[in-house]
């Protein structure tokens, strides 16, 4: 109790913009846990089958890996407040595309407008809060953004989850359009509850821009043109060549180095992943049977427990060391992702389910940790850049490829390659560092 007290007491001694960024990341965090449980099950009920769903995503990721390098120099160039605003106004309209539009075409270009605005929220996430803060409250201020983000998603997810039953009580919300005006919702009656739900999640979203206009200006200050040292294109296109030439001379120690196998292990870390988390909602409602709202409490419910094993990670690495920690919780998860591939019992896979998600995620933060201790201080900015790339590209890659499976082969296979590669990952990284456990 006295640390979270601390955290409150914290919060009052942050910057005012920084302080604005966290109610506004918290405001909006409900909106999308509702989108979490509900969207991949609303295309669904369009008739839109899981290869269409991974396409979909995928188009969205391809979006946003194109624009990261971009965002950051806007963010450099405009400052945090207007890039918030406008990426937010930028998600918010793709967003509203991407429920209204239902046609493939257009829900792929919302997608892909939709991954372009969300690369700019992402990027500008850790310079935002580093700019407006000290080094003494970062600690504070980037575990509180956290944590109040997953809180106010896992809230997001159980509404998301029983949005659409109350939504079917209401008659008028489920009647007909007048003539001219069907196109604007879907006409299912199910269809129809998820679409609305994803709607109000829109409008729920509308107060986390508040704070977002609140912030003061931090536009950087432009040299005048007069001012200016004119530049050749020559000299530009040396500089360019000469930091190519430095970058290579940087790569090459790395792919000796631990770092390589690092990032493959994250290579076949992410693939396995992006094969099959995000269908966890068709897999439950669709496959197994439940509903919405059942799915939307599991998910919550999951996410909790993700965050309490998370606490105990820290302990779990000062007992057993950093390398044990990361890899004997994985491999007690991977029974538990046979058992959802292979089984059909409901009850069975709602405990297997966030038992798998605390497990294999508890370790995260130290193996982050860990993938930066083991390359060279000077290296490291390179590095975290390739895990970044690592993560996007393989996830992205993934995502598709496992919609397919499931639209041609079923769940199963796809759990089954999951674990494989994540077993791959876990036999490369005790192998390579095993001898660091202790």
């Amino acid at each position: 109790m006295a640390h979270v007290n601390s955290y409150f007491q914290q919060f009052g001694r942050f910057q005012r913009s920084a302080r604005l960024y966290l109610i506004s990341n918290a405001l909006s965090g409900i909106s999308a846990g509702i989108i979490t449980v509900l969207y991949n099950l609303y295309l669904a009920q369009l008739g839109y089958g899981a290869d269409f769903i991974g396409l979909v995503l995928l188009i969205a990721t391809i979006g946003g890996g194109l624009m990261i390098f971009p965002a950051g120099l806007c963010i450099d160039r405009f400052g945090g407040k207007l890039i918030l605003i406008w990426s937010s106004v930028l998600v918010g309209l793709a967003g509203t595309g991407q429920i209204l539009f239902r046609t493939p075409l257009t829900l792929c270009i919302s997608g892909f407008i939709a991954g372009i605005g969300g690369a700019f929220l992402l990027v500008i996430n850790a310079p935002f809060l580093s700019t407006h803060s000290t080094s003494e409250e970062r600690p504070h201020l980037f575990s509180l953004n956290i944590v109040l983000s997953l809180g106010t998603t896992v809230l997001g997810e159980f509404i998301g989850g029983f949005l659409p039953g109350w939504i079917r009580n209401f008659p008028t919300l489920m009647a007909p359009l007048p003539t001219g005006l069907e196109w604007l919702l879907a006409s299912g009656a199910t269809a129809r509850s998820y679409q609305l739900s994803l709607l109000l999640a829109g409008l729920i979203s509308l107060p986390s821009f508040i704070p977002l206009f609140l912030m003061a200006s931090d536009r950087p200050a432009t040299i005048p043109r007069s001012l200016q040292v004119p530049v050749s294109f020559h000299s530009q296109l040396q500089q360019r060549m000469t930091q190519l030439a430095k970058i290579r001379q940087r790569w090459r120690p790395l792919l000796k180095s631990p770092f390589a196998t690092m990032l493959l292990a994250q290579i076949l870390l992410y693939c396995g992943a992006g094969l099959f988390i995000p269908y966890f909602n068709l897999y439950f409602v669709q496959h197994l049977g439940a509903s919405p709202a059942l799915f939307g409490a599991l998910d919550g419910g999951a996410n909790l427990l993700h965050a309490c094993m998370i606490l105990m990670a820290p302990w779990l690495a000062l007992r057993i060391g950093q390398v044990a920690s990361i890899v004997i919780p994985r491999v007690l998860a991977l029974p538990l992702m046979l058992i959802l591939g292979f089984t059909r019992s409901l009850p069975l896979a709602a405990i297997a389910y966030p038992l798998r998600q605390g497990l294999t995620d508890m370790s995260q933060g130290i193996f982050q940790v860990f993938s930066m201790e083991v390359v060279e201080p000077r290296h490291r900015g390179l590095a975290n850049s390739s895990y970044q790339a690592a993560y996007q590209v393989s996830y992205a890659l993934a995502t598709p490829i496992g919609g397919l499976i499931i639209t041609h082969v079923g769940y199963a296979p796809l759990f089954v390659i999951a674990c494989l590669l994540y077993s791959l990952m876990l036999i490369l990284f005790w192998v390579r560092f095993g001898h660091r456990s202790h």
